[in-house]
């Protein structure tokens, strides 16, 4: 991926217009934004920069500049203009992308279709939903005491009420219940045997939680039906105490967990609604039809229905309905993520949430939420980003070929991080009293040699001078490294040896780089990526370059640059 690129953010895709990679020059950025500045003005005063027909503005660059601050050290001036080139020079990119026409290809079009629809999606919950959730310090205090004891809890979960009371018929006649979980559980659901083990407050979504926590013992307990999720049959073996750190060290946490316990409840209830208002329903028969068209030895089926087949009916809603052939493009994408084809309820269950989804852009679409400003921003953005990675694997991942010249080329120009100590003459004495080393060791540095400090101290007559080559020296072998990195004259230790505590003054030594050909496959592995990286990095240099001159306008406004604060000022609710 380019350097340039624009990553989208965790969390948060409307703060995700920052361009990535370490920081250019200060004088490389000046020379761009000097080449790019071309005669031009705008009439918004707002406006940073113009490529093509899209300008970039100050609240852009803030919102590209609050995410990515630590990626531009240094002064102001010299942050700012490298911010303004990255953003201008994916900006050239993307335009590159278009005039290739690649917004116009199947992939693109099938992207551009979900992330609509995923955008549309989430803005309805959040203009639903509300928020943000707050946490009062008396609710949270209220978990922190109910954690103090933890429940054994084992369940069986099912989608519907009527295999619920199967289960807890089962259990009744005296069947164990490991067995009964093993059989209605669905796979990889819950633990093996429906244990969950002990469970704190807090770990369940309601009423389970309160029914975990205060619940009798040794007791079948459902079916308890869940909003939005199934049907529960639980067994509370034994309650114990837990041990937990201070409220002080765990109060963040728990306000966050009961932040997202609420967010997490207003979301099923506002799909529980959605469902109920827009009368999804589930066509009879439809997950068999869906598992008999997609298993094929446990996966998908690699051939999408055509014709008839793909238009059958799945479930419908009011206004709309969800179709076969829309269920393998999602199984295809893994944009809904795959329910296990061997479990008709979970298909089932699939399936509605599918339709549920399409209801929810339905419903977002007559809100006109397409038409917001931020909306717009975020799928410009993430269409960008597409783009811009497809052009990138076209005009420079496919484009460059590293061969043994290059890799030669990048050892000659890192060669200096190769080198080994291949001789070196030393002065060593090794002293069997670990205190007399040590003392020794100190008043060493200041003596002219050490074997004249050895001579002072008594020990003149046990200094050694020696001339080694490596590899060969194998007693020294454990002393190269260090060697290897000491100045002539120097002196270190003690070391400890068997045979005693070493003293050693380096009095020179002879370093150089091994052949190309001796180094281990993962060294040289090390030098073709950076071989493949100055080769993308130079194709990069060069297409940036052949687009400033293709596209136009390019202009800039430096002046406007040169009063952007910095470092940004801290973003406002509903900026």
């Amino acid at each position: 991926m380019p350097r340039c690129r624009v990553a989208d953010g965790a969390g948060d895709v409307a703060r995700a217009r920052r361009p990535g990679g370490p920081a250019r020059a200060l004088a490389r950025a000046a020379l761009l934004l000097a080449a790019w500045a071309l005669a031009g003005c705008s009439n918004r005063a707002d406006v940073l920069a113009v490529v093509g027909t899209r300008p970039i503005t100050m609240a852009e660059f803030n919102d590209v500049a609050r995410v990515s601050l630590r990626q531009y050290p240094g002064s102001p001036d010299s942050a700012r203009a490298r911010l303004l080139a990255d953003m201008v020079q994916r900006r050239l990119l993307v335009e590159g992308a278009i005039a290739e026409h690649l917004d116009g290809t199947p992939a693109f079009i099938a992207f551009r279709g979900t992330l609509e629809r995923q955008l549309l999606r989430e803005a309805l919950f959040q203009r639903l939903a509300g928020g943000p959730f707050g946490v009062s310090e008396a609710e949270a205090r209220t978990l922190y005491e109910r954690r103090r004891t933890a429940t054994h809890l084992r369940l069986i979960f099912t989608y519907t009420e009527e295999v619920a009371k199967h289960a807890a018929m089962d259990i009744a006649r005296g069947l164990d219940f490991a067995t009964v979980a093993n059989r209605y559980n669905p796979s990889g659901m819950v633990p093996a045997g429906g244990d969950v083990g002990l469970v704190q407050a807090g770990a369940l979504m309601p009423p389970l939680d309160e029914i975990v926590r205060t619940g009798p013992l040794d007791t079948l307990i459902g079916p308890i039906g869940v909003r939005g999720q199934g049907w529960f049959v639980l067994r509370l073996d034994a309650r114990k105490p837990a041990t937990d750190a201070p409220y002080e060290q765990e109060r963040a946490q728990l306000m966050e967990a009961l932040r997202q316990r609420k967010q997490r409840v207003t979301a099923l209830r506002l799909i529980e609604n959605l469902r109920e208002l827009y009368q999804v329903q589930v066509v009879p028969g439809a997950p068999q039809a869906m598992v008999s068209q997609f298993r094929t030895g446990g996966s998908v089926a690699s051939v999408a229905p055509l014709g008839p087949a793909r238009d059958q009916v799945l479930a419908t809603y009011l206004g709309g309905r969800y179709t076969l052939g829309e269920a393998y493009d999602d199984l295809a994408s893994e944009s809904a993520g795959r329910p296990n084809l061997d479990a008709t309820p979970v298909v089932e269950r699939w399936i509605e949430a599918q339709a549920v989804n399409q209801a929810a852009v339905a419903e977002a679409t007559t809100r006109r939420l397409q038409d917001e400003p931020e909306l717009k921003q975020r799928m410009r953005d993430r269409l960008d980003n597409f783009l811009l990675d497809a052009y990138y694997t076209r005009q420079v991942m496919q484009r460059i070929a590293v061969g043994p010249a290059d890799v030669a080329m990048a050892y000659d120009h890192y060669k200096s991080g190769f080198l080994q100590l291949t001789k070196a003459r030393v002065q060593s004495v090794t002293l069997k009293d670990s205190a007399a080393a040590a003392e020794l060791a100190a008043h060493a540095g200041q003596a002219p040699s050490l074997r004249e400090a050895a001579a002072a101290a008594g020990a003149g007559a046990h200094v050694r001078e020696e001339s080694l080559t490596f590899p060969n020296a194998t007693d020294w072998g454990a002393f190269a490294a260090k060697l290897a990195t000491m100045h002539a004259g120097e002196i270190a230790g003690p070391y400890a040896t068997p045979a005693g505590w070493r003293i050693v003054q380096l009095i020179e030594s002879t370093v150089a780089a091994p052949p190309l050909e001796s180094l281990s496959p993962g060294a040289v592995q090390q030098l073709q990526n950076v071989a493949t990286e100055i080769k993308r990095e130079s194709r990069l240099a060069a297409l940036t370059d052949s687009l400033r001159h293709a596209v136009r306008p390019v202009f800039l406004y430096a002046d406007r640059l040169r009063r952007v604060p910095w470092p940004p000022a801290p973003a406002t609710p509903g900026s």
